[in-house]
């Protein structure tokens, strides 16, 4: 007998216009419930054809189910990414230690460590709780053996840990089969008819046996065509004589707009879109909607809205021609380039300026106006590009406190933390954004946005924007109706689902249209689908052919849609992990990469250097090589753990590792602050640390001014020279060429077939602690880069055998 739920507990949605899905607390056959199930509609019965089952679910978190979820469970024979998957449980070898042995095809293979048969509990690169996905790359099918161990929190497979995990002989016998202990099985009703786009507005209810009926939510059922709103014209619409309000929410029976002191009935046309025009000039009016759906009375900010309270609970009328600063725009400063022309440099918008050694004016520091005083330092380091960390208005619970701004709530309103009046001028927000892309644009850098369209925060309730308008359209949920944590943060966004994808989409293009922004970086770009990424970029590049646009090809902590080799063709770059991994070692302990003197394989420094276009990528522009980047420990922080009694090398290593940067084929990505040696403490995720932990102490710049000179250098050298960024695979075959170095990498370009004026150059990265020494090609060359100094100039010529300092890169040349 199945227990009696509460009906607060279970929703049940519709999922298509003929479909309902409900949950039952206990997995049965459809076959044996047939005629069980009844559905109404306004009060009257509406047949039910045919029952299926659907999703299914462990009782509760189970400690002993340890799954490995990752991309290879479907050559296995289940579902990828699965954390229940019985084709990849491991077995329990004593308390903490479990055990998978399989067989995997030949390919990349990213996966995670799970207990409980759920995402609540995961593992991923180092045993960090929701971190980074963990990867294995095999050249051939191979029997591999993964050991996880709890107690010392770590997870080891023979093929990269061989010493520590005997490589197995044979596959063990596959295991008894047993019934698993289900807590819910989904169900499917299939109705005698489809509805229709009126009839969804009217109550839906569905009764199992004798238990309490139970509200249907209109959920997947949205995306039929019907409920579609084609144009751009979604928000508040200002003009001098009125302005235009339109909600899409098919949901709603009534929606009301609260305008100021007005009360505005709003009118439902096609698509579930409610509208009504207030006469008059409106601009700098705050307004919000009452809605009523499912018998409840909701309030709604506007989700399409381009400026809100300091709450984010109301949105604000603009005439967005009064907030252009004089001389707006200023032309866009990368016109006409390709992607790796780029030179990224990441900065947090409060981090960079709120220390009194920024120099900035004391109102203005940590604000989109102080960084418009530290414009001439970024433009003399070089850089093309700077990417703010997300100043989109993000969850007003946090917006007194230190954050990243990691959690948005209304993505095409500025943060308003970040003004020079907070809480007084939520017109004048925008303005200083425009003001700081001006000053920015001026000295011909661009603008990157770091994006955080994934998730929101908050996900429901009344000051969710998204969940208001539609309750449970905009989010993944599973059929009990509980929003899906694939994020790390509680929620994803549903993208799939076209009145989605059109919100990101449209937003983008605001960005882009508006605020003349260059190029967008995607958190969590792996939650995404393959589609979804493809039609934001074509959006993004027909607003602007040059921008730049890239993301993290991993998730936090659920499925992963869109991975490293996913991007090929697409006009977007994936940050390369693979890359970071192999210069900088482990994330946050001691073990040392290439640039701190661990030992890397030629093989992987080659294909890294190169492009990685023998590893993920089609190009060298959809690779993004970084070695530190805000989450994690500084890369001085991280140098000081990896060489804690070698203080004499750890300037040698930062200079090592971004000149591996700044050298490699690719699009270069800073840590800001790295020139100056900055530092967070030891802290590898600051996020809430406030300024003692993230702020930039320039005072520290004078101890480290050759780094920053160094850097510096870097950057204009490989601005001047073609041969250091080019764009496709066929010049990277026909002007690379590597060369045998024992002790790291080098590599010889062909500079005279890409149109550079050195026709040859010649890149030695010496990764030992120890000096060594390097057989020059014949003929002389000019050295532009030691381990001293870096630039374009000829710093005297060379033939037969070079002295390499330790931990050292250099550059050679022929004019």
């Amino acid at each position: 007998m199945l227990r009696q739920p509460l009906a607060t507990d279970l929703p049940a949605f519709l999922d298509a216009l003929d479909e309902v899905c409900l949950w039952l607390p206990k997995s049965a056959s459809p076959k044996a419930l047939e005629g069980q199930f009844r559905v109404r509609l306004a009060g009257q019965p509406l047949a039910v054809v045919a029952v299926k089952g659907g999703e299914r679910a462990p009782v509760k978190p189970d400690p002993g189910r340890v799954v490995l979820a990752g991309t290879f469970q479907k050559s296995l024979g289940g579902q990828e990414w699965n954390p229940s998957g019985k084709e990849t449980q491991l077995t329990r070898l004593s308390d903490g230690r479990f055990e998978l042995v399989v067989k995997l095809p030949a390919g990349s293979h990213a996966y995670k460590l799970t207990r409980g048969g759920t995402w609540d509990e995961n593992y991923g690169m180092d045993f960090t709780p929701g971190g980074a996905n963990l990867m294995l790359v095999l050249k051939k099918p191979t029997l591999v053996r993964f050991v996880a161990d709890f107690s010392k929190k770590t997870l080891k497979n023979s093929v990269e840990n061989s010493r520590d995990v005997p490589p197995p002989m044979s596959l063990p016998a596959p295991p008894q089969a047993h019934t698993d202990d289900m807590s819910y099985q989904s169900f499917r009703l299939t109705l005698a008819r489809k509805l229709t786009a009126g009839e969804i507005l009217q109550p839906l209810q569905v009764q199992f046996q004798a238990q309490p009926w139970r509200t249907v939510y209109i959920r997947e059922a949205l995306s039929d065509p019907l409920f579609y709103y084609a144009p751009s014209d979604l928000g508040a619409r200002w003009s001098r004589t009125q302005t235009v309000f339109k909600l899409w929410s098919p949901v709603a029976t009534q929606v009301t707009l609260i305008l100021g002191t007005q009360r505005l009935p709003m009118v439902r046309g096609g698509s579930g879109v409610w509208q009504v025009a207030a006469l008059g000039d409106w601009h700098g009016a705050p307004y919000h909607f009452e809605l009523v759906s499912y018998g409840q009375k909701r309030r709604a900010a506007d989700l399409y809205g381009v400026a809100a309270t300091a709450d984010s609970s109301r949105s604000i009328v603009v005439d967005l021609s009064r907030t252009n600063p004089p001389g707006w725009p200023a032309p866009r400063p990368f016109v006409g380039k390709k992607p790796t022309d780029a030179v990224l440099y990441e900065l947090h918008l409060r981090d960079f300026t709120i220390h009194p050694s920024s120099g900035v004016r004391p109102e203005w520091r940590g604000k989109y106006l102080g960084l418009t005083q530290k414009v001439d330092y970024l433009a003399q380091l070089g850089i093309t590009h700077v990417h703010l960390l997300p100043f989109q208005d993000f969850n007003a619970a946090h917006s007194e406190n230190y954050n990243w701004g990691y959690e948005t709530s209304l993505f095409n309103v500025p943060e308003e933390q970040y003004a020079t009046r907070p809480h007084g001028d939520p017109i004048g927000h925008l303005r200083e954004v425009k003001q700081l892309v001006q000053a920015l644009h001026t000295r011909g850098i661009g603008v990157v946005m770091d994006v955080v369209y994934n998730h929101t925060v908050p996900s429901q309730g009344a000051l969710s924007a998204f969940w208001e308008s539609v309750p449970y359209y905009y989010f993944r949920s599973n059929d009990k109706g509980e929003l899906l944590n694939e994020s790390g943060v509680g929620n994803a966004l549903h993208d799939e689902r076209p009145m989605v994808r059109k919100f990101v989409r449209e937003s983008l293009a605001y960005w882009s249209r508006e605020f003349k922004i260059d190029g967008f970086r995607f958190d969590l770009l792996g939650m995404f689908t393959k589609a979804t990424v493809a039609e934001l970029c074509q959006e993004i590049r027909r607003q602007n052919p040059s921008a730049v646009i890239y993301g993290e090809p991993w998730t936090g902590g659920g499925p992963l849609r869109f991975g490293k080799g996913d991007q090929k063709g697409l006009a977007v770059a994936v940050f390369n992990d693979h890359f970071r991994n192999a210069l900088r070692g482990d994330l946050d302990g001691s073990q040392p990469g290439f640039a701190l003197g661990g030992k890397t394989a030629a093989a992987t420094l080659e294909s890294l250097l190169g492009g990685s276009l023998s590893d993920f990528a089609a190009s060298p522009t959809e690779t993004v090589n970084y070695v530190s980047a805000h989450d994690n420990a500084t890369f001085w922080d991280k140098v000081a753990l990896s060489l804690p009694r070698e203080p004499e090398l750890h300037h040698a290593a930062v200079k090592l590792a971004h000149a591996s940067v700044l050298l490699a084929q690719g699009i270069p990505f800073l840590e800001g602050g790295v020139e100056l040696g900055r530092t967070k403490g030891g802290n590898p995720n600051s996020y809430n640390a406030g300024d003692r932990a993230n702020q930039f102490d320039w005072r520290r710049g004078a101890e480290f001014e050759d780094v920053r000179a160094y850097m510096a250098g870097l950057i204009r050298l490989r601005r001047a020279h073609p041969a250091f960024r080019l764009s496709t695979a066929e010049q990277v075959k026909r002007t690379l060429t590597f060369l045998p170095h024992a002790s790291g990498a080098a590599f010889r370009l062909n500079g005279g077939r890409v149109g550079d004026s050195w026709q040859q150059v010649l890149v030695v990265l010496h990764g030992s602690k120890k000096p060594g020494t390097f057989t020059l090609p014949p003929g002389l060359w000019k050295k532009a880069v030691d381990h001293q100094r870096a630039g374009i100039q000829s710093l005297g010529v060379f033939r037969g055998r070079a002295v390499l300092a330790s931990l050292s890169a250099s550059v050679f040349f022929q004019d």
